[in-house]
């Protein structure tokens, strides 16, 4: 189950920072609200590992089971992502640390570290989120009828 985890929890964590760069490319990486969609991605990425562990059990797997995995990879992903997202702003561009420090709910909260309170946030929103995906996701996979379509 960990060697599952880690192995899509990299490539969701690659899927979340090549979101960053196309939205930095295209000129909207200052847009906060579309942080959204890093829930989607999430969400492909866990619900990729739940199907990869079926697919390895053949059988059906706990509950538990399937919400430990779905937290393994939201842990993984998110701890990439955010470690990235700091190493950006310090490094390369500030300016997506003035854009948060100017959004009400997170730029009251920055004092004198502002990236440690970064990397706080988007470590609580991917693990939060994870753990809510993989709590939804578990309600399909829980079932033992559901069957993985082969794939080519």
């Amino acid at each position: 189950m960990e060697k599952i985890g880690l192995k899509y929890g990299l490539l969701t964590a690659a899927g979340l920072i090549g979101y960053f760069f196309i939205m930095k490319m295209i000129g909207l990486s200052n847009i906060v609200e579309l942080r959204f969609l890093n829930a989607v991605i999430l969400t492909i990425g866990i619900v990729m590992a739940l199907r990869g562990f079926k697919k390895v059990k053949k059988e059906h797997f706990g509950y538990l089971s399937g919400l430990g995995l779905a937290f393994i990879t939201s842990l993984v992903a998110t701890i990439i992502f955010s470690a990235f997202m700091l190493i950006y702003i310090k490094t390369f561009d500030n300016s997506l640390l003035d854009v948060l420090t100017h959004n009400r709910l997170v730029g009251e909260r920055i004092s004198s570290t502002p990236g440690l309170v970064i990397f706080m946030v988007l470590m609580l929103e991917g693990v939060i989120s994870g753990a809510m995906i993989g709590f939804i996701a578990m309600q399909f996979f829980k079932r033992p009828d559901h069957t993985v379509p082969n794939s080519p």
